[in-house]
Formats: C-alpha cells, sequence, structure tokens
C-alpha cells in the first residue's frame, strides 16, 4: 500500500475560509484608546488582513473594534502582526453575502479609479487574487 503525499508545492493553510482580495479603507481601535487607520487587503467570513503604517504596535489576542468602509465596527482579534501587516478574525463570522457585497464595491471602486484617469496616463491594475468562480 502506498501513502499520496502532498506535491512539493502544497503549502497547508489553517485557514478555514477563502479568502478574497479587497482593498477598502479600515479603522482599528482597542480599549486602550489605540487608533490604527488600515487598509483592507484581503478577506473572508472568518477575518482579514490589514496594511497600516508602519511601526504602530497593534497588540495580539486583545479585543479591538474594526471600521471596515461599508459595515458597522465589528469586535475583532489581532491574531498576528508583522512589517506593517496584520491578520485579524471576527469574533462572529460574517454572513457569505456580506463579503461578497465588500468585495463587488472594492471591485467597483477600483475599476472606477482606473476609469477615470485619462487617455494616455492610464496605469496597470495591481493583481489581486484570483475571484473565487462559482459564487
Amino acid at each position: 500500500m502506498s501513502i499520496i503525499r502532498p506535491s512539493s508545492e502544497f503549502v497547508a493553510d489553517r485557514r478555514w475560509a477563502l479568502r478574497r482580495g479587497i482593498e477598502l479603507a479600515a479603522d482599528l481601535s482597542d480599549s486602550s484608546g489605540m487608533t490604527c487607520a488600515a487598509l483592507v487587503t484581503d478577506i473572508s467570513e472568518e477575518g482579514c488582513m490589514i496594511r497600516f503604517a508602519k511601526g504602530q504596535d497593534l497588540v495580539r489576542d486583545r479585543l479591538h473594534s474594526i471600521k471596515i468602509s461599508g459595515l458597522e465596527a465589528l469586535a475583532a482579534y489581532v491574531i498576528w502582526c508583522a512589517e506593517g501587516k496584520a491578520g485579524v478574525a471576527f469574533s462572529e463570522p460574517l454572513h457569505p453575502a456580506t463579503v461578497q457585497n465588500l468585495v463587488m464595491k472594492s471591485h467597483y471602486a477600483r475599476i472606477s479609479r482606473h476609469m477615470a484617469l485619462k487617455e494616455g496616463a492610464l496605469e496597470r491594475l495591481p493583481a489581486l487574487p484570483p475571484f473565487p468562480f462559482g459564487e
């Protein structure tokens, strides 16, 4: 009996939900009064990744409030933090339709910004993770 091993390209991922690439403004705060302006760069029903100004310190495992553009403030925990990026887990999962609406809002905003640029001065849109098919 042979054991099938994953290919060398396979990397284990501890996430439970599919991440979707977005670009939406957010504000993160905690009970100590710390506030942080951020950019949400991917999102799932379970959490998101944010980028923020380097040099700011986010406290791991402390309850935070994250206000993502288009949503009410959500309770969340910073799971990891390094070099101006952080992984945030929501205390309550988002509904899949809410995530889908945020993804569409982000994509429409990016396309609108791209189309607003003058002809001849168009810049290439940076790549986002692939949009999931079948949703």
